[in-house]
């Protein structure tokens, strides 16, 4: 009897802790400060009235400003909030761009051209971004021509 007990017991401490396995928390903070950032910039754009636009590769992301006057972008890179971010270590990023895959440079282009723009009327360009590292987890990133920015958690396989 005592011998069931233990077993028992143990079985419940080992499914426990395979249903508590968290998710992958570095995949979680570097999805939502990208969804942070991305409502920053785009109220930045509005209170500025000046366009925003950010620029995905594949290892991270950068935001630029359009400059009218030069009529070109500018990086922010310098920018405290707004600086280029690398992604989490063996991340990888999907990217939809208006329902349409968009190819990923390896790195940031010489002549920034963001991907998504962020409009100082408060409209984004809509899209998906995935993050994942190879696991079951997956966070998504969406973006609607209204300017919602949203983040959801995936889980594959469980």
């Amino acid at each position: 009897m005592v011998v069931v007990v233990i077993v028992a017991i143990i079985a419940v401490a080992v499914t426990l802790s395979f249903g508590a396995r968290g998710f992958d928390p570095q995949l979680d903070e570097h999805g939502r400060r990208l969804a942070t950032l991305l409502e920053l910039a785009g109220e930045e754009a509005t209170l500025q009235a000046r366009e925003y636009g950010i620029e995905f590769h594949r290892g991270g992301y950068l935001f630029h400003a359009y400059e009218p006057d030069v009529g070109e972008w500018l990086s922010l890179a310098d920018d405290r909030l707004l600086r280029a971010r690398a992604l989490p270590q063996g991340a990888q990023l999907e990217l939809r761009v208006e329902g349409r895959d968009a190819s990923l440079p390896d790195g940031p282009r010489d002549t920034p051209r963001p991907q998504v723009l962020l409009l100082s009327s408060g409209e984004i360009t809509p899209f998906r971004a995935v993050l994942s590292r190879g696991g079951p987890d997956r966070l998504i990133i969406t973006a609607d021509a209204a300017g919602r920015v949203e983040t959801e958690r995936e889980t594959r396989g469980r």
